[in-house]
């Protein structure tokens, strides 16, 4: 064998043996959850809190938006924002919210994304990953339904 094929062959090695170790730094630390906005302020609102991670305030707008009048759609945004919200604090609330926000929006990969993740953190990993897979069948390109589907991927 020569010195060059030698290199070669140690080089493809290293390469391979590399590979589960990429593998396992991209798998996610946690869940990840979506916010939905809408023209109403108080949705808008929310939304950009949970963008912000700002927990509490965004489960103010959002429970404001849904105990206001507005608009049903309004209210559907407001409980998938509500349902990350009280997930992320940890709430008792958060599996009824996460709930009502798939009755709200009629199954949107939204509140299937976050109803996951919130089953996630609260130790149902059965139950996340069929909110994970169900969101993968409506929004399959959406980034966070990816994050979540290598996360239980991960997970075994």
């Amino acid at each position: 064998m020569t010195a060059l094929v030698r290199v070669l062959f140690a080089g493809a090695a290293l390469s391979l043996a590399a590979i589960p170790a990429a593998a396992a730094q991209e798998c996610p630390a946690g869940p990840s959850f979506v916010s939905v906005s809408t023209a109403n302020a108080n949705v808008r609102a929310s939304a950009s809190r949970i963008e912000r991670g700002d927990w509490s305030t965004a489960e103010h707008f959002a429970n404001s938006a849904i105990n206001s009048g507005t608009t049903s759609r309004n209210k559907a945004a407001a409980a998938v924002n509500l349902c990350a919200a009280l997930a992320n604090q940890g709430s008792e609330s958060a599996a009824d919210a996460c709930n009502d926000a798939a009755e709200r929006t009629g199954g949107s990969w939204e509140a299937h994304t976050n109803r996951g993740a919130a089953l996630w953190l609260a130790g149902d990993q059965a139950g996340a990953r069929a909110d994970f897979t169900r969101a993968g069948e409506l929004a399959s390109g959406e980034a966070a339904v990816q994050t979540n589907l290598t996360l239980a991927s991960c997970a075994g």
